[in-house]
């Protein structure tokens, strides 16, 4: 079964991820790409909650969750890009390894 797998950015690393096919990852991200592989990102986006009344209340501010889906068995490399996009920036790459 794959899975949701949470991924914290932080200054020793990682740099180094061995995953499978299906597994999706998520960064608390204001951006991302692919460079390489079997990897597909969605986003950027806010992350939002349903209140008691059943409204999606989103707070003001940038993108904060980027998701990577690793489609397929093989290499790739993943660019995810921390802190505030429009003053201060931080692009961490991290290699993924995918297998079955």
């Amino acid at each position: 079964m794959a899975r949701l797998i949470e991924v914290q950015i932080t200054p020793h690393g990682p740099t180094e991820l061995t995953v499978g096919v299906g597994d999706v990852l998520q960064f608390s991200a204001s951006g991302g790409r692919t460079r390489s592989g079997p990897i597909q990102m969605s986003g950027p986006y806010r992350s939002s909650v349903v209140g008691d009344n059943g409204e999606v209340l989103t707070p003001a501010g940038p993108p904060n969750v980027v998701l990577f889906l690793c489609g397929g068995q093989g290499r790739g490399t993943i660019e995810v890009v921390t802190g505030d996009p429009w003053r201060s920036p931080k692009t961490t790459v991290i290699n993924i390894q995918i297998h079955k």
